[in-house]
């Protein structure tokens, strides 16, 4: 049983990542809580997987020996333990609230909300981006998007800081998922008592009046827009942030681009703050590179080992933003690909543009390999950013 989620594999998984797609890139490992399951390295594997109807994220699917992963109670999971064809639907429901229309709207939205975030700040000053801006962009971002009331806001606010912040004993997500019930009850309620035109407002509204959502649906729904992507978005900002502090020739390069959402492409390839695809199921016998996997058996599909690949991108270990080929799988793909994935490319290259213009020689106040990184086991990303504004 290989073992490889340990003390510094967030900070940096490439060696060992390098070393499983050579041998043979389908391994069974032990995960984090104990379970195993497989894990899948190779490019073509990954995103094979990521379309292959046989592997579910479905637990009524998941045997009794291998990692399932958190259980999240109902009515939160209703996303994940969706019929294809209900998960289809929902899917659309929220993807016509992110059309080229209404993310135009961002493009000129996101500035102004990174902007509120920093105004007070001076060059000179030395701050923590990941405190000051990473954590709470998606509450602000999120809080407009859905129309979430003051005190909502607050809650989810609340809520990434307890468990995204450094801390002495912080939380993981799957402790705070009373917590995450209330915030969603309570945004829908105040959404039902504001009968506002917004994303929110309009989901409770076609619950209201058509019974699709219904009650389950739309909890889901809402679980995943407000907590899902969160950390995602987290770890991408803080850690473009951080790549391109010491990369001149790459910020020239950003911020000369006509369409910036291509050099963020690049940056989730680099980084890929997610590192692992959702678990998945096999509901038959499969075979992935030279191993067979047995119905009930789990699967974890390795989106950064993917993106890292090369036999698929050149100088994969390199950073480049001028790359020519954009098929990263950082945010996923297929029916379960992150819903958030065009608002995400388009809140970053508004941090980085922003952090950049107005503060281009920006250096950190320790040294690179003295930041300490944030592991959920399925993400990566620095757990502070402390640099000197200029």
């Amino acid at each position: 049983m290989t073992e490889i989620f340990g003390a510094g594999f967030a900070a940096d998984p490439w060696p060992v990542l390098a070393r499983l797609r050579g041998e043979g890139g389908v391994h069974r490992v032990r995960t984090p809580d104990g379970p195993p399951a497989w894990l899948v390295t190779r490019y073509a594997d990954v995103r094979a997987g990521l379309l292959d109807d046989r592997l579910t994220s479905r637990t009524r699917w998941a045997g009794a020996e291998d990692y399932v992963g958190f259980a999240v109670p109902a009515p939160l999971n209703s996303m994940v333990l969706a019929e294809p064809v209900d998960h289809a639907r929902l899917r659309r429901m929220v993807t016509g609230e992110l059309s080229p229309r209404r993310l135009a709207e961002w493009t000129r939205t996101a500035p102004a909300l990174v902007d509120s975030l920093l105004r007070e700040l001076d060059s000179g000053t030395e701050t923590d981006l990941v405190e000051r801006l990473a954590v709470p962009l998606p509450a602000a971002v999120i809080g407009e998007l859905l129309g979430l009331g003051a005190a909502e806001r607050e809650s989810l606010l609340g809520w990434a800081n307890s468990t995204l912040l450094p801390s002495a004993t912080p939380p993981r997500a799957r402790d705070t998922l009373t917590t995450m019930l209330e915030i969603v009850t309570a945004s829908t309620e105040q959404a039902r008592a504001a009968r506002a035109d917004t994303v929110l407002g309009r989901l409770v509204a076609a619950h209201d009046d058509t019974g699709s959502p219904n009650s389950n649906e739309l909890a889901g729904l809402l679980f995943y827009l407000l907590f899902v992507w969160y950390e995602v978005l987290v770890d991408l900002v803080a850690g473009s942030v951080l790549t391109l502090i010491g990369r001149p020739d790459q910020r020239k390069i950003l911020h000369d681009a006509a369409e910036k959402h291509s050099a963020v492409d690049e940056l989730l390839r680099y980084l890929s703050p997610q590192v692992l695809a959702g678990p998945r199921f096999a509901t038959t016998e499969l075979t992935i590179g030279e191993h067979t996997i047995l119905a009930g058996q789990t699967v974890l599909l390795c989106l950064a080992s993917a993106n890292h690949d090369p036999e698929f991108f050149d100088s994969p270990d390199d950073i480049d933003l001028t790359r020519a080929s954009h098929a990263q799988l950082g945010l996923g793909l297929g029916m379960h690909a992150c819903l958030g994935n065009a608002l995400v490319r388009t809140l970053t290259a508004a941090v980085l543009d922003h952090v950049f213009t107005r503060w281009p020689d920006t250096t950190l106040t320790v040294p690179e390999r003295d930041i300490a990184w944030r592991s959920g086991f399925r993400h990566r990303g620095p757990q502070t950013l402390p640099v000197k504004l200029a």
